[in-house]
């Protein structure tokens, strides 16, 4: 073997140890995404779970701040983008005219 093919197989060897480790540190990273996207799906998971819960008790505070005029409850709510509005109650029905028919 002449000194040229020795370089030109030896270049080829350090390209290929390069490739190796290039591959098992691309694996790595994939596999640390992988497992980071796992528990993003299982806490998106656990979210939606825990959706009607959160919904009632904002429903449940909201509620209690208009009962109670507590205006610090409301302002929180409010940074926390959830408004509300007091409906005035209702008014009973009038009742029907008692005319005669005939």
């Amino acid at each position: 073997m002449n000194p040229l093919q020795h370089r030109l197989l030896s270049a080829l060897g350090a390209l290929a140890l390069a490739a190796a480790v290039a591959g098992i540190g691309l694996a790595q990273y994939n596999a640390s995404l992988r497992r980071q996207m796992g528990e993003q799906q299982q806490y998106l998971q656990q979210s939606v779970q825990l959706e009607g819960l959160y919904r009632e008790m904002v429903r449940a505070l909201a509620e209690l701040s208009a009962r109670s005029g507590d205006e610090p409850l409301r302002a929180l709510l409010q940074r926390h983008g959830i408004q509300y509005s007091i409906n005035a109650p209702a008014s009973p029905p009038a009742a029907p005219a008692q005319g005669a028919r005939k």
